[in-house]
């Protein structure tokens, strides 16, 4: 195993969620479509060849907490293997976190099994042309409590001297937290679509994607770079009211940046300045450079108080190459 390979792995816990939820849903059968001439089942009932028994807005708390889950992973780790990479100065605060969400879903299955029978009457009851089927589907409480779980497993990672491809995986974790981040940040298109004004509240987006590349800078040397140029810009914001002129023009070359995992590599790399990567995205961005339309809203948003990004700082990473 490459001393590269074990350098990343031995700072980074393996958070693994096991979140299982019950679908709700039973497969069609050629007697639930014994049809009469003209009859279609309604598309609350059936969907996707199969027929739900049960109402499907009282398991969406549980794909809720799934989501919340997840994005607590992702909000310091990026994903690795079957689970997400953290590093492991974060592995405790996730914990506590999901352990949070643990007690939550945990309570949130115990209301749902001790309104089950009940629950499953009045779906019953809003399809009465469709009873029997539903009701040849029915699963007993006991059967629907093993299908609902939340656990999550935190594994520090100790490679074998043959540890197969793990090294490409590590390799490949600096590609795969840009792709995330380039996700997080279409969230700043809106921000900067047609304006002149930055919406302070915006902010906030800066702040998580920063929170999250300072966290993961020691992955790949490309990551400490983009800190940098988002520290630069944040720093020069104005405590209040409007962000507007130059700075603004400044964020959406950021917003831009950040929404093209390969801009963000390039410039990573040094291979590309900021001006250089703002005139290459707009050229294919889904938002133009700024028109003032944003009114009326902007000029309230001014006098809010400025969301300011953590000053995490990044950790120097010890590779000398983004390949490894």
């Amino acid at each position: 195993m490459t001393t590269s390979t074990t350098t990343i792995t031995d700072q980074i816990t393996l958070v693994v969620l096991d979140v299982r939820i019950w679908s709700g849903r039973k497969k069609l059968s050629a007697e639930d479509l014994n049809l009469s001439p003209g009859e279609t089942p309604p598309e609350e009932l059936i969907t996707l060849g199969s027929k739900r028994i049960c109402d499907p807005e009282l398991l969406k708390p549980f794909f809720r907490l799934k989501q919340n889950a997840e994005r607590i992973c992702l909000g310091v780790g990026t994903r690795f293997l079957s689970g997400f990479a953290v590093p492991n100065n974060e592995a405790d605060a996730v914990a506590s976190e999901l352990y949070r969400l643990k007690a939550e879903y945990d309570q949130a299955s115990d209301v749902f099994l001790k309104n089950y029978d009940s629950a499953l009457a009045q779906w019953i009851e809003s399809l009465p042309a469709w009873e029997a089927p539903i009701r040849r589907a029915i699963e007993p409480a006991e059967s629907v409590a093993n299908r609902l779980k939340f656990g999550f497993q935190l594994i520090q990672i100790n490679p074998s001297d043959n540890a197969g491809t793990l090294h490409e995986e590590v390799a490949g974790l600096g590609d795969s937290l840009f792709g995330e981040i380039e996700l997080m940040a279409r969230d700043l298109e809106g921000s900067f679509a047609g304006r002149q004004k930055l919406h302070r509240k915006s902010l906030a987006t800066f702040a998580r994607i920063r929170e999250k590349l300072a966290c993961l800078s020691f992955l790949d040397i490309r990551i400490a770079p983009i800190v940098k140029t988002l520290d630069d810009w944040t720093r020069r914001l104005p405590e209040s009211g409007a962000i507007e002129g130059p700075i603004f023009n400044e964020g959406m070359g950021l917003a831009l940046l950040l929404s093209d995992s390969s801009l963000m590599s390039l410039h990573g790399a040094g291979q590309l300045s900021l001006m250089d990567a703002t005139t290459e995205a707009i050229a294919t961005a889904n938002f133009p450079p700024s028109v003032d339309n944003f009114g009326k809203d902007a000029d309230a948003d001014a006098d809010m108080d400025p969301i300011i990004p953590s000053k995490r700082p990044f950790v120097k990473p010890e590779n000398t190459s983004f390949y490894f």
